[in-house]
Parts: C-alpha cells; sequence; structure tokens
C-alpha cells in the first residue's frame, strides 16, 4: 500500500476520474471533514490517523482485481440482464463505503474514543453523505448498504420488500405458470437480505474485500 500523501492523490484521481456530476463538491467535503486523516476504527484496524482512506483504497484494489477476474456484471441464468456496473461503480462504492466514520472518533491515537455526537448509521449514513453530493445508481447503494454482509441486516432489513434487492435490477423470475409474477419474485427472494444478499455476487464480492482488507489491516498491525 503506498504512503499517506500518495493515498489521497490516488483516491482523489479515481474518484475525479468518474466524471460523476458533484463529485469535486464531494471531494471538497471529505478533505475539509477529515476523511483523509480519520482513523478507521477505534484499535481493531487500521486505528491510525489516515486509515480509513488507506482501508478504503484497500478494498477498491482488491474489489477491482476480483470483480475483473469474475465478470460480475454479467448476465448468468436465462432471463438475467447483465447488472449497469462498470469501473465507476466500483471506484464509487468501494472507496465511499465508509464515509459514515468521518468524524466518528475522537483522540489522536489509538485507542480512539466513539464522537457521541455522531450521527446514527453505518451504510445508511455512508448513503446519506454521499447523495449530498452526487447520485449514486441502484447497484451502488446496494453494495454500500450491504457491504458490512449480515452483520449489518439490522440497520435496514426489510424481510418482505423484496424491491430492495439486486431483483428489479435482474429482472428474472421463476417461470411457475401457477403463479403471478409478482408472487413469483416474492417467493423466491422475498426472505432474504431483502434478497441482495442471496441473489447479488458483486454484494457478496463487496463484503468479502471488506473484510479482507481488514484482516490484512490486522495482520499488518501484528507484526
Amino acid at each position: 500500500m503506498s504512503k499517506t500523501k500518495d493515498v489521497k492523490d490516488i483516491i482523489i484521481g479515481l474518484l475525479k476520474g468518474t466524471g460523476r456530476a458533484g463529485i469535486d463538491e464531494l471531494i471538497k467535503w471529505l478533505e475539509e471533514n477529515g476523511f483523509f486523516k480519520s482513523p478507521a476504527s477505534t484499535k481493531f484496524h487500521s486505528a491510525y490517523p489516515g486509515g480509513l482512506a488507506k482501508h478504503s483504497l484497500g478494498v477498491y484494489e482488491l474489489l477491482s482485481r476480483y470483480q475483473n477476474k469474475f465478470d460480475l456484471g454479467k448476465a448468468s441464468a436465462p432471463g438475467q440482464q447483465p447488472l449497469p456496473m462498470d469501473e465507476n461503480t466500483i471506484v464509487i462504492a468501494a472507496l465511499l463505503h465508509d464515509v459514515c466514520k468521518v468524524g466518528a472518533y475522537l483522540g489522536s491515537e489509538a485507542p480512539y474514543q466513539w464522537n457521541k455526537s455522531q450521527p446514527k448509521g453505518h451504510a445508511l449514513l455512508s448513503i446519506e453523505r454521499i447523495e449530498k453530493f452526487i447520485k449514486l445508481t441502484d447497484l451502488e447503494k446496494l453494495m454500500i448498504k450491504y457491504h458490512m454482509g449480515p452483520y449489518g441486516c439490522n440497520e435496514f432489513y426489510d424481510k418482505d420488500d423484496w424491491q430492495q434487492g439486486e431483483y428489479p435490477l435482474r429482472g428474472d423470475h421463476s417461470e411457475d405458470e401457477n403463479l403471478s409474477k409478482e408472487e413469483s419474485k416474492k417467493r423466491r427472494y422475498g426472505n432474504s437480505m431483502a434478497n441482495a444478499w442471496y441473489h447479488n455476487p458483486i454484494v457478496k464480492l463487496m463484503y468479502f474485500c471488506d473484510e479482507l482488507a481488514t484482516l490484512e489491516e490486522k495482520s499488518e498491525s501484528e507484526v
């Protein structure tokens, strides 16, 4: 991984490269509010100034590598549509998934203290902050929303709302002629993390890359 200054330059370059409307204002907000100086946790991983940016870049590098290897945006079953995914989606989701942590920790070194005045929320707070500046695609929202895998479900999970998942993006459904299309969708995908975790490979990969980056950071701190 690059040095702190290089990490910042790389992240800003990647974000600017998306060309997303409002991205310059978002970068300005990240700089002014301490994204590039924040730790990633109180004491568990990348718990040092700049750790949040380093962790975010690590997730991006892993996600980009494995997405290129597996090509998870392609249709993989009859009736499916390709996911609306490109390199910009990987950049946005990976680099910004943890902006909820900006301002979350107090102190100059580990163990940091939790900022009790920090707004509540994790994935949803990240989405809220990002969308003050840029418009996220539905897939980017899913990748950020589920980046903690099953551990983050209690923040937003509604098992009865299958529309929250990837299903509307994929367009596939059970061909049981005795069921309506809507009922078929509910039966197949309505009972598992609003179907995104079960049905969406890029969402799973996002979670695994976040976990892998965290494990690498923990192992580095123990050397």
